[in-house]
C-alpha cells in the first residue's frame, strides 16, 4: 500500500535563492515577503524567516549535499602591503638616574626572606 498524494512542498521552495540573495543583501524579512509579493506570492515575514531556518537546518544524505559556495566578500583579498622596514634606532638608553633604580619598574631581587638570628 503505496501513500496517497505528493509530499507537501513550500510554496517558497521555488524562491529559495532569491531569498537568500536579498538577505545576503542585508534586506529584511519584510521586504522579502513583500518582494515575493509583488512576484505573486503571498506570505508573512514570519513564513518566510521559519522557511529559511528549517530550510537551512536540513541535513542531505551522504554525498548529496549541494555545493557550497562561499560568499563574494570572504573571497576578496586584501592588497598586499610590502613589510615596512625596520627603522634604525640610533638614540640610546637614557643614563642611569643618581636617585638610584626607578621605583615604578620592576625589581627580581627577594623582598622576603628569613632573617637567621644573630
Amino acid at each position: 500500500m503505496g501513500m496517497p498524494g505528493k509530499p507537501f512542498q513550500s510554496k517558497l521552495e521555488p524562491h529559495f535563492d532569491f531569498i537568500l540573495e536579498a538577505r545576503r543583501k542585508r534586506q529584511t524579512w519584510e521586504a522579502i515577503a513583500q518582494q515575493l509579493a509583488a512576484q505573486g506570492t503571498t506570505t508573512t515575514p514570519q513564513a518566510v524567516h521559519a522557511f529559511v531556518k528549517r530550510r537551512l537546518k536540513r541535513r542531505y544524505p551522504l554525498g548529496m549535499a549541494p555545493a557550497v559556495t562561499k560568499p563574494a566578500a570572504a573571497t576578496r583579498l586584501r592588497p598586499e602591503k610590502p613589510p615596512a622596514e625596520m627603522p634604525e634606532l640610533t638614540e640610546s638608553l637614557p643614563p642611569p638616574s643618581e636617585f638610584g633604580p626607578d621605583p615604578l619598574t620592576l625589581s627580581t631581587k627577594k623582598k622576603w626572606g628569613i632573617v637567621p638570628p644573630t
